[in-house]
Order: C-alpha cells, then structure tokens, then sequence
C-alpha cells in the first residue's frame, strides 16, 4: 500500500494522508476561487486537495 499526503484544499483546510489504491474516481473543483480536485475512496468518502486533478492522474499512473 502507497501513502500520499495531499495539500490541503482552501483556506482553512488541512493535509491529509491517503492510501493510494483506496481512490476510485476524482474529479476537479472551483469554489470562490479555489480550484483543487474532490478524491472519492472506496468507503464513498470525499476528500478535497489543492492538488490539480492533472497531478492527481501522474501520481496515480506512477
């Protein structure tokens, strides 16, 4: 299992550490300005990054 800790997403946000091989699915997110990408895990839980969904794809495919 690979660990990764993502940047956090907005202001008030914290980093957090995810299993890589637990990602399904993101998608990319702009909420007042903030642009980053929604990680949807296996368990249906959504965690927000600043990571730009295009690092998010390089680091998966890695």
């Amino acid at each position: 299992m690979k660990f990764y800790q993502f940047p956090p997403y907005g202001v008030n946000g914290s980093a957090v550490s995810v299993c890589l091989e637990r990602i399904t699915h993101y998608y990319r997110i702009n909420y007042n300005g903030n642009s980053g990408t929604v990680l949807v895990l296996d368990t249906g839980k959504e965690v927000s990054t600043s990571m730009r969904e295009g690092d998010v794809r390089k680091l998966l495919e890695e």
